[in-house]
């Protein structure tokens, strides 16, 4: 490779999965994405990449360069986070990747009940279903523990999920849930099994189902976080199991030490203990 611009091009495409979203990353066009991969698979002797239903997928011919390119992009934004740091610069960017409801309901409190916290970070925050990796997003909150990538991973808090309804709405034979990609979760496999059909109304998040029961008083799937809100929304089962899901957190090892990070993570902690009273040790 001789042009090392062209790992910008790389890293890009490998974060977003697209030809548009590489292209509006870099501040350039479809075309000229398209161009430099097609010019590295020429150089190569094999392609860059791999289309598949999810996207672009790099192929093993890149797999080491973009692993090296991450490091070193890693590594310049925590030296130039710490530089900005010790200084009057402006506030370091953070890109937050997480599930609408951890987003909403427990890292939006604390964008003011923790505000000294974020002392010289601005946070940027963005959905993040069912996507594997980091992508576009400096950090992510996810459920269940990420095991791939060289990655910092720690556990940051927990959710409970439970049956809710409406305590003016007697149960029947319908129920909302999520989409069909959720199916394979213990909750919605519950839901399917005890009223032996499926959902007759589904929705992408959990923020919208509550919205959607709400509407319709049909009875669904909710974190009991979200359902602490609605003094309107009991149990429907009382005696089924809870479902427990864990929070994690994970980002690039190359910004173990970045300064703007570290606030982040420090930050995201505080809102699950104030959120569920999950208290977690930092030792990132």
């Amino acid at each position: 490779m001789n042009n090392w611009d062209d790992l910008r091009f790389l890293v890009a495409l490998s974060k977003t999965g697209t030809m548009t979203a590489a292209a509006k990353s870099l501040g350039t066009n479809t075309a000229t994405v398209s161009r430099r991969i097609e010019r590295l698979s020429e150089t190569l002797g094999m392609p860059a990449f791999v289309k598949t239903g999810d996207g672009w997928r790099p192929s093993e011919a890149v797999a080491s360069l973009i692993n090296l390119a991450q490091s070193f992009d890693g590594e310049l934004q925590a030296a130039l986070n710490t530089q900005a740091a010790n200084t009057d610069s402006e506030p370091v960017t953070i890109n937050v990747g997480s599930l609408p409801i951890i987003t909403s309901m427990v890292l939006f409190p604390g964008l003011t009940t923790h505000k000294p916290m974020l002392e010289g970070v601005r946070l940027n925050f963005s959905d993040r279903i069912f996507r594997e990796g980091l992508g576009d997003h400096d950090l992510v909150l996810q459920y269940n523990r990420p095991d791939q990538g060289r990655i910092i991973a720690r556990k940051v808090g927990e959710m409970d999920f439970r049956f809710y309804g409406f305590s003016d709405a007697p149960v029947g034979e319908e129920w909302a849930g999520l989409g069909e990609g959720h199916d394979d979760s213990p909750l919605m496999q519950f839901g399917h099994s005890h009223f032996g059909r499926e959902p007759k109304l589904r929705v992408d998040s959990l923020m919208a189902l509550h919205r959607l029961m709400k509407v319709t008083r049909l009875p669904g799937p909710l974190p009991d976080l979200l359902a602490a809100s609605d003094p309107d929304l009991v149990p429907v089962f009382p005696n089924a199991p809870t479902r427990h899901e864990d929070v994690w957190l994970f980002y690039h090892e190359s910004r173990r030490n970045d300064p703007g990070m570290r606030r982040a993570v420090d930050w995201i902690i505080k809102c699950f203990g104030d959120a569920t009273g999950t208290t977690i040790a930092n030792d990132a």
